[in-house]
């Protein structure tokens, strides 16, 4: 007989906004290769690193970027940006954020980068491409969350992220964890463009 297993917390998403918050212009380091880069004539992306093309500037946000999905309350930008509105972001606050997890984006005021400042552990399946610039991996893949292994319960409310980011660059993202209670206020609340997945161990 299956055991039913205890939800822990949830793992928190949206649909991609078809946009980068670095930018449109892109290039390839070597024109034989499908690998590319953000920045324009050959030049990278003053927030990513020369050699891999990751994003070593945590805190960069393109002055003038607007969400364009603007009737959902939460969406992504391909490079992983996990963007909410106004009224999900006083939700969270509710449900356990503080204000220091949100960025605002300074050419959207209805909108802000959520960036939540406590960390889970996590470690990555799969790792691969080690960059000697920035000494980080270019792909870190499957992400595996270690702290569900340490729970004594499951997590009540807060907003979460995971000390990696997951992906291969230059499109990385960490992932975004919600606790019980503040993610069942959320289901209630109508927002539009919510995915909440079940972590359980």
């Amino acid at each position: 007989m299956k055991r039913n297993q205890t939800t822990l917390g949830y793992a928190l998403s949206g649909h991609d906004d078809d946009s980068y918050m670095l930018g449109s212009e892109t290039y390839k380091p070597d024109p034989r290769s499908s690998e590319w880069h953000f920045g324009a004539a050959g030049q990278p992306h003053p927030a990513t690193c020369p050699s891999c093309g990751g994003k070593v500037d945590p805190d960069y946000i393109h002055p003038e970027y607007r969400v364009r999905k603007r009737r959902r309350d939460i969406t992504a930008t391909y490079d992983g940006y996990l963007l909410v509105s106004a009224r999900l972001r006083r939700q969270l606050q509710y449900g356990g954020a503080v204000e220091e997890d949100f960025v605002a984006l300074p050419a959207d005021p209805d909108y802000f980068w959520l960036r939540p400042r406590m960390t889970l552990e996590y470690a990555a399946a799969e790792r691969a491409r080690p960059c000697p610039s920035c000494e980080r991996f270019a792909d870190e893949v499957l992400p595996i969350p270690l702290f569900l292994g340490k729970l004594a319960e499951p997590i009540a409310q807060g907003v979460y992220r995971s000390c990696l980011e997951f992906g291969s660059a230059p499109l990385k993202a960490f992932q975004v964890v919600v606790g019980v209670r503040t993610a069942l206020a959320m289901r209630a609340d109508s927002l539009t463009g919510i995915e909440l997945e079940p972590l359980r161990q």
